[in-house]
């Protein structure tokens, strides 16, 4: 069985634990797939492949009871049931304290966005099981201080549908390719495109699918590289994502390594650039907290100030982040970024000044 194989039967295994203990009488296969495939774990699966994956279950330490349970049509077919017995020390519950408590709620709000989620529902069985098993003392303490943590702004749980969610993640895990409905930026309507998913991304409180597209058929075996490139497709943007039967070969670079010189999530096809920013000494502390770059490199100056070097940034995302420092920034190079934030600064105040923008454009300033 290759890696994936085994990822895949052990999501099933850590369901099929969750959906038997909870079950008040024996399960059949029928009935544990429909299970499973309710919380979007498989589309479908073969009786062999489930008794094998409760085979797995037993090997694990849990005592499961075959016995006969008569159908609507009046046959019987096997069934299962966790029952007492080997493995029951094992799960004996733990004790709990407050702070695991604790973090287990802020988890849960900073999971918000993923509501509706194979995801999101764990941490909330967890938490229902940890307060099962907490002391009723334990769980007032936790009450009185739940306003210890604030999450601000707090993301919206029903900002995106659990049906869509579970589609993507499927399409992620399984590694097939996704047909979505998208409206980008440019676009007045959604428009039908066919990405391949490679990580769900939680973003400054949205979720964006990390995906690449498939290689253009006129571009023969060898696949260009604006098809390979990474695209962070937003999900609110999404109207509809259905999961094909196609399946794709996973990129080898990890998304995290491919954000690593990013502020934001933004992409260019074109390559990162050297940055060298002097920040005055009244925002040098937060520009050093922030911090303005995760691979930031940190001069301090006599005055206070600081000199920030970046080896790897784009343009379209430093300008935005530089414009919003004001007078307290000051690009040392690239040369052109400095030509460029001068401009807009002019076009600014032309604009504030209450003067037309033609008059700055004759003097040649205005671009």
């Amino acid at each position: 069985m290759d890696s994936i194989s085994r990822h895949e039967q052990l999501l099933r295994v850590f369901h099929l634990i969750d959906i038997l203990f909870g079950a008040r009488q024996p399960l059949t296969a029928a009935d544990l797939k429909d299970r499973l495939r309710t919380r979007g774990v498989i589309d479908d699966m073969s009786d062999r492949n489930l008794r094998r994956d409760i085979e797995f279950l037993g090997k694990f330490g849990y005592a499961l009871k075959a016995s006969r349970k008569r159908t609507a049509r009046g046959t019987t077919c096997q069934a299962w049931e966790i029952v007492p017995g080997k493995g029951a020390d094992e799960l004996a519950a733990p004790a709990v304290s407050l702070p695991e408590l604790l973090s287990l709620a802020a988890a849960r709000e900073f999971l918000t966005p993923l509501a509706g989620t194979f995801y999101w529902r764990g941490i909330a069985q967890l938490i229902a099981k940890v307060e099962k098993i907490a002391t009723p003392q334990l769980l007032a303490y936790a009450e009185a201080h739940k306003e210890g943590l604030v999450v601000h702004p707090k993301p919206s749980a029903t900002k995106y549908g659990s049906r869509m969610l579970n589609a993507v993640n499927r399409a992620i895990r399984n590694a097939l390719e996704l047909e979505i409905r998208y409206t980008s930026l440019a676009d007045q309507r959604p428009r039908r495109s066919v990405i391949r998913p490679e990580a769900l991304v939680l973003y400054d409180g949205s979720i964006y699918i990390a995906a690449h597209r498939p290689p253009a058929k006129e571009s023969g075996p060898r696949r260009s590289t604006a098809d390979a490139a990474i695209r962070f497709f937003k999900l609110d943007r999404v109207a509809e994502a259905r999961p094909t039967s196609r399946t794709f070969i996973r990129q080898e670079q990890a998304i995290e390594s491919l954000l690593a010189d990013s502020i934001t999530i933004y992409r260019s096809p074109q390559p990162p650039r050297r940055y060298r920013i002097r920040i005055d000494a009244d925002r040098a502390r937060w520009a050093c907290e922030k911090p303005f770059h995760p691979r930031q490199k940190v001069r301090r100056q006599a005055d206070g100030g600081v000199v920030l070097e970046i080896d790897r940034a784009w343009d379209e995302e430093m300008i935005p982040q530089l414009l919003g420092l004001g007078d307290a920034a000051e690009v040392l190079e690239p040369a052109d970024v400095r030509d460029r934030i001068s401009e807009i600064a002019h076009r600014i105040a032309a604009r504030y000044a209450g003067r037309p923008l033609r008059s700055l454009d004759a003097r040649g300033i205005g671009g």
